[in-house]
């Protein structure tokens, strides 16, 4: 009788230990792993607001590929109704994600510097900036436009110096 007791204990034990698992399992499964930042239009200015998505990048090209086109995929219908958008268009490809040294260049296609005005461009920098510099070892970031690193974003001109780097500090304003 013992013998049975011990069986049927162990049976449970092992069946407990797998819907645990599988639970385990379920749930990591849906933990964010990327952050991407968002803009926030405060009225008179715009803020960043950093938002982490489950994307499932497998190393760092990968996920500095998949993080710009969740940028241009735009917020969930959750994040627009908090007031985020992206002000990276939803047009805009990335055609090749490469390390040049220590630098994380991520080339685009000319969508990413197509249309809006200043506040638009200072706000696609800003975005792309935080969003490939996030804690994985990427320390600068080199955006180019079809293969060439621009002086210059957009028609009227926002001047650019390569490579970019996160700042320390608040995230920015503008």
């Amino acid at each position: 009788m013992r013998t049975v007791v011990l069986r049927v204990a162990a049976l449970a034990l092992l069946l407990l230990l797998a819907v645990f698992g599988a639970l385990a399992l379920r749930t990591m499964q849906r933990l964010p792993d990327t952050v991407v930042y968002l803009v926030r239009d405060e009225g008179g200015a715009f803020t960043l607001e950093a938002v982490a998505r489950r994307l499932r990048p497998e190393g760092a090209l990968e996920a500095a590929r998949v993080a710009v086109e969740a940028l241009a995929a735009g917020p969930t219908a959750a994040e627009a109704a908090r007031g985020l958008a992206s002000e990276v268009p939803s047009g805009t490809d990335v055609r090749s994600v490469t390390w040049v040294g220590d630098v994380l260049v991520v080339d685009l296609d000319e969508a990413v510097v197509a249309g809006g005005g200043t506040a638009s461009m200072i706000g696609r920098i800003a975005q792309l900036t935080y969003t490939l510099t996030q804690p994985r070892g990427v320390e600068a970031v080199e955006v180019r436009v079809d293969g060439r690193a621009l002086e210059a974003w957009g028609g009227e001109g926002v001047m650019v110096a390569w490579p970019w780097r996160r700042p320390d500090g608040a995230l920015p304003r503008w």
